[in-house]
């Protein structure tokens, strides 16, 4: 384990890699998420992105360095951690802004790995030239891209220009794609839109949740056993109190099922730009009683264990198609969800046989929806098995896995390393 390395402080950053054996086993991380200098000087990351940083580290046979881009903007994320030199950590060094510079750390590298991004796309010339295999990861369809901003820009001239400008994104991402020796696609929506793009094409579903902490039958067996016995249905929200998250039909869905004289209460859980006009809803709606905001709650030690003991059904007004972690790791609490038909929850539900779909924006239909299931407890139950199966199927440890074996797959590593982990996967069932 080692600390990250900024060029301030280390004069020859840039101009010697860490190894110049051509042969160098090393992984090196290019994410899309940027760091914020810390009060204490470290970088602050998610623990989120630490955990899938430090499972590369883990599976890679080889060193891993991840290489961030420093930005002035703390994000809206609910789990920021500093990283600080004396920590034990996987290796972060700050990016080298120069295409020579970067060329220069990279050029013994076994594989880089990106996000399929239009700003990568010289990157991806870059090591097309110099012979170093590339696998990207994707996450939002152009459709879903579409989506965001129509959820979270009200300015119709501005949206109209943000949208032709992510068209013509889209048309740069394709040439990544095209040079590159592998794609791994988060969810269902960008497997869809690439895999007919490139013969070397995988999906997986984003999770943080360990195999060990997926509920086990016990305990699923005495929520369920709880469930049936009538009392009010317990509803959760969980993430960013955003737009792109559709927490403000949250209100009006609540009011709807209240209307139906369905018992119920809804906890609100995450912080965002929304937050006071959300209380202002929900006040103005006459849901104070039953719906409830609690903030940020940290992910290991209260998000899971409050789902597996005290959610019925987790409620999902996302309006676009963001392949959001939340679906698996909630699935992993023998939580079902109650969500609109975005074309990531859309495959989540094709693939686990678990949830219900509402129609995007229609908070009446979902209300309608869990009203149904308040009067059908089995129904929710069998919802719950199936969850917790989907969750055990694409546990954190296990799609890391896959994802590290597909990536040794595309490396320049010796071909005995190769052998001795497997045929490289093209589709994590």
């Amino acid at each position: 384990m080692r600390h990250f390395v900024d060029p301030a402080q280390v004069a020859s950053f840039g101009t010697q890699p860490r190894n110049a054996d051509p042969q160098s086993s090393e992984l090196i991380l290019l994410p899309s998420l940027k760091a914020f200098r810390g009060p204490r000087g470290g970088l602050v990351v998610t623990q989120k992105f630490l955990d899938g940083v430090a499972s590369y580290a883990r599976s890679w046979p080889g060193p891993v360095t991840t290489l961030v881009q420093i930005t002035d903007t703390l994000g809206s994320d609910m789990d920021h951690v500093e990283i600080l030199p004396d920590m034990p950590a996987p290796a972060f060094e700050v990016r080298p802004a120069r295409l020579e510079d970067l060329a220069r750390r990279i050029r013994a590298a076994a594989l880089v790995s990106g996000f399929l991004s239009p700003f990568e796309l010289e990157m991806a010339q870059l090591c097309h030239r110099m012979g170093i295999p590339t696998v990207f990861t994707s996450e939002y369809t152009l459709r879903t891209e579409k989506q965001i901003l129509d959820a979270e820009v009200s300015n119709p001239l501005i949206r109209w220009r943000r949208k032709l400008w992510v068209t013509q994104a889209e048309a740069k991402r394709r040439r990544v794609l095209a040079l590159a020796a592998g794609l791994q696609c988060s969810g269902a929506p960008t497997y869809e839109a690439y895999r007919h793009l490139h013969p070397n094409v995988m999906i997986f579903f984003d999770n943080r949740v360990p195999r060990g902490d997926v509920i086990d039958e016990a305990h699923l067996e005495r929520k369920l056993a709880a469930l049936r016995e009538g009392r009010p249905l317990r509803l959760v929200f969980g993430g960013r109190l955003i737009g792109m998250k559709g927490v403000m039909d949250l209100p009006r869905f609540a009011q709807e099922l209240k209307r139906h004289g369905v018992s119920f209460t809804l906890d609100i859980y995450g912080r965002g730009a929304l937050e006071q006009n959300l209380a202002r809803e929900i006040a103005h709606r006459g849901v104070s009683e039953e719906v409830r905001l609690k903030g940020v709650v940290d992910f290991r030690r209260e998000w899971v264990p409050l789902l597996k003991q005290g959610a019925d059904l987790f409620i999902c007004p996302h309006p676009q198609g963001d392949p959001s972690s939340t679906y698996p790791e909630v699935m992993s609490c023998g939580v079902p969800i109650v969500g609109y038909d975005n074309e990531a929850f859309k495959g989540i539900v094709q693939h686990a046989g678990s949830g219900w779909l509402s129609p995007t924006g229609d908070a009446g239909h979902l209300a309608q929806t869990v009203a149904r299931l308040h009067g059908s407890r089995d129904e929710i139950a069998l919802a719950a098995r199936r969850a917790r199966d989907f969750a055990l199927a694409h546990a954190f440890e296990d799609t890391f896995a896959a994802r590290v074996r597909h990536m040794v797959g595309a490396s320049r590593l010796p071909e005995a390393i190769k052998q001795s982990w497997g045929p490289a996967m093209t589709e994590h069932p």
